[in-house]
C-alpha cells in the first residue's frame, strides 16, 4: 500500500486487465427445483450457505473479439435495525467491503442501491484507523483503483449480516453462539468490547469497517447488477485487520470450520453458491487437495505452480520457479502472463477439434476434443481440458458500425460463452479498452485509470455465422512482486474445480466440481452400457438429480 495521509490518502488495488465493459444483459436467476428435486441435508451448526446469481455480460477485449462474461453475485444487509439489502461479489481477490453512499449522486450510484448511513443505530462514522470522526472535521477517504475505472469512498463501522430475508435467497439457518471470549471492535474508538446479547439472535452477522463509495465512475460499475464487493482476500489486502470480512467472522463467530467453499454453476439447471464456515460435500464429487498460499503477507489467495504442461510436454516458462496463480472468485477468465500469452495460446489453438454442430449450427465446446492443460502444484496437479477452457466463437458482419469506423467487410469474431446466448444480435463497444468483468486480481495498482464516458456502441448481428472452439485465455503483465509470472485463475477453474479456503492454515482445497449434466452423462453411459449386454432391455433410467438446496 502506498503511504496513508490524513484526509486524503489513496490505496491502489490490483484488479485483471481484459475488456471494455457493456450495458448489462438481464440477470439470469437462480433456476428452480425440477420435479425430481431431491433436497440437500441442511447445513451444520457454525456454517452459512449463501446462492449466487449469474449476469452475463457482452465486452470487447479488442477490436475483433467479443465475449460473453459472466459475475456472479449474492446479498447481504448492512446496518441495524433496518437492514439495508445489497447485491454484492464475493471476491477473493479484493480486501475489503465497498458499497454505495448515498452521498454519491452520480448515475452509477444512483443505478444501484445506496447505504443511508442515519438508518442504522450501529453506524458510527471513523477514519482507516476507526477512531470515531468529530463532529465537522474532515475524513479520511480511499481511493481504490480498477482496470478503467475508480472508487472514492470513506469509512464506517457498522454491522454486516449474510444473506437476507427476502423470497427467493436462501437465508442462513442454523449456527452456534459466539465464543464467550470473542471480541469485536469498539465504533467509537476501535477497542473491543464484549459482544451484546443481542447478537446471539443474528449469528450470520459482524461488526467491521467498510468503505462507502461516494464516487463511482462510469467503467466498470455501470453495466453490471451487482452494487458492491465483498473482499475475501486475507489480512495483507485490507488496510487493516478490522476491514477483513472473513477475518472478523472468525473472531467474533463460532464457525463450524474457519474457511469458506465456493461452486460456480456450469449450467441454469444448477445454482452457484458461497458457503461459509465449512464447504459442501455433496457438490465435491472427488476429496479435496490441498495447496498452501504462497507469499500469504501479500494477501492473495495465490499458489506456487511447480510445473506446467501440454499434454506431455513440459513447458520451460515455469521451469524457474517464479511461476505463481491467483484463485479469483471475482475474475471471469484465465490469465496468463503476456510472455507466454502467445505461446499458450498457439498450442491450445493447434490441438482443438470441434465436435460435429447440432442442427442449429451450435457446437458445444464442452465436448471439443484437444490438449490437457496440465499445472503441477508439487503433489497437486489442476488440469483444464478443452471442455474448460475452450468457449464458442463466431465469425460474423457487422449490422451496423459507426461512421469513423465504417467498413464494408469488416468481420468480427464473438466469443459466446453459452449457446443460450448465440442468438441474434448484440452492442458492444465500438472500440477495444482495457477493462472486464472482473473485481479481483489482476491489473497493475500502478496502471492509469480510464475515462468515466461510456463507449462507442456497435450493432453486431451473427444469425447463421459459423461457429467453431477457441481457447479463452487473456494476456496480464504485471511487475513485482506479483508479476511478472502470474497467472489468475477466475471462472473456467473455478467451475471445473470446488475450491475452499482456509483461513487459519493459509491453504486452498480443489476438489472437482459435481455438475448436473455430467450426472446424466454418467447415468446415459451406463444405461449405455447395460443394454449392450444380452439382458432385457430395461426401462430407461431417470437422470439422478443433483443435490440442490430449495430457495425460500
Amino acid at each position: 500500500f502506498m503511504p496513508l495521509q490524513r484526509h486524503s490518502m489513496f490505496l491502489s488495488c490490483v484488479f485483471a486487465v481484459a475488456a471494455l465493459l457493456l450495458r448489462a444483459l438481464p440477470v439470469r436467476g437462480l433456476a428452480r427445483p425440477a420435479e425430481d428435486f431431491v433436497p440437500a441435508p441442511p447445513p451444520p451448526p457454525g456454517r452459512f450457505i449463501i446462492p449466487l446469481h449469474r449476469q452475463r455480460v457482452p465486452v470487447q477485449s479488442d477490436a475483433d473479439t467479443v465475449s460473453y462474461k459472466s459475475v456472479y453475485f449474492g446479498t447481504i444487509s448492512v446496518g441495524t435495525p433496518e437492514q439495508q439489502q445489497f447485491s454484492v461479489v464475493f471476491d477473493t481477490g479484493s480486501g475489503h467491503v465497498i458499497i454505495p453512499s448515498q452521498a454519491c449522486a452520480s448515475e452509477t450510484c444512483t443505478i444501484h442501491r445506496r447505504y443511508r448511513r442515519e438508518l442504522s443505530l450501529h453506524a458510527v462514522d471513523i477514519d482507516y484507523d476507526g477512531s470515531p470522526v468529530q463532529p465537522g472535521a474532515p475524513r479520511d477517504q480511499i481511493t481504490v483503483a480498477f482496470g478503467t475505472g475508480e472508487v472514492t469512498g470513506q469509512f464506517v463501522n457498522d454491522r454486516l449480516c449474510l444473506g437476507s430475508e427476502t423470497e427467493g435467497w436462501l437465508a442462513p439457518s442454523v449456527a452456534l453462539p459466539p465464543k464467550a471470549a470473542a471480541q469485536r471492535p469498539d465504533t467509537s474508538s476501535g477497542a473491543s468490547v464484549p459482544p451484546k446479547d443481542d447478537d446471539q439472535s443474528r449469528p450470520n452477522c459482524v461488526d467491521l469497517r467498510i468503505v462507502t463509495a461516494t464516487e463511482m465512475t462510469h467503467e466498470p460499475f455501470h453495466a453490471f447488477a451487482f452494487d458492491g464487493v465483498l473482499g475475501l482476500g486475507l489480512d495483507g489486502l485490507a488496510l487493516a485487520p478490522e476491514f477483513s470480512f472473513f477475518g472478523m467472522m472468525t473472531a467474533q463467530r463460532r464457525l463450524d470450520q474457519p474457511s469458506f467453499g465456493v461452486f460456480l454453476a456450469d449450467s441454469d439447471e444448477e445454482s452457484s453458491e458461497i458457503s461459509f464456515g465449512g464447504h459442501s460435500p455433496e457438490l465435491v464429487r472427488s476429496g479435496l487437495s490441498w495447496a498452501p498460499v504462497a507469499f500469504p503477507e501479500l494477501g492473495y489467495w495465490q499458489v506456487a505452480i511447480t510445473r506446467l504442461r501440454i499434454g506431455n510436454t513440459t513447458m520451460d516458462f515455469c521451469e524457474d520457479g517464479q511461476c505463481r496463480a491467483v484463485v479469483d472468485t471475482g475474475t471471469s477468465l484465465l490469465a496468463v502472463p503476456k510472455d507466454f500469452y502467445d505461446t499458450l495460446q498457439d498450442e491450445l489453438s493447434g490441438a482443438l477439434h470441434d465436435p460435429t454442430p447440432g442442427e442449429d449450427g451450435e457446437v458445444d465446446c464442452r465436448k471439443a476434443a484437444g490438449a490437457l492443460l496440465h499445472f503441477e502444484l508439487g503433489e497437486l496437479t489442476v488440469t483444464m481440458a478443452p471442455g474448460d477452457y475452450a468457449r464458442q466463437s463466431i465469425l460474423l458482419q457487422d449490422d451496423a458500425v459507426p461512421e469513423d469506423e465504417e467498413s464494408a467487410e469488416s468481420a468480427h469474431v464473438v466469443q459466446a460463452e453459452d449457446q443460450s446466448h448465440a442468438g441474434a444480435k448484440a452492442r458492444v463497444p465500438a472500440e477495444g479498452a482495457a477493462a472486464v468483468a472482473d473485481t479481483g486480481a489482476g491489473a497493475s495498482g500502478g496502471s492509469e485509470v480510464g475515462g468515466s464516458e461510456p463507449a462507442k456502441e456497435r450493432v453486431i448481428d451473427w444469425e447463421g455465422a459459423p461457429r467453431s472452439c477457441k481457447p479463452t485465455l487473456m494476456p496480464l503483465e504485471l511487475p513485482a512482486p506479483l508479476g511478472p509470472k502470474l497467472f489468475i485463475w477466475g471462472e473456467p477453474i473455478l467451475r471445473k474445480y470446488y475450491t475452499v479456503y482456509n483461513w487459519k492454515e493459509n491453504k486452498i482445497g480443489f476438489g472437482l466440481a459435481r455438475h448436473a449434466w455430467q450426472e446424466e452423462q454418467a447415468v446415459a453411459a451406463a444405461a449405455t452400457s447395460t443394454s449392450a449386454t444380452a439382458a432385457p432391455p430395461a426401462a430407461p433410467q431417470k437422470p439422478r438429480p443433483l443435490l440442490r438446496r430449495p430457495l425460500l
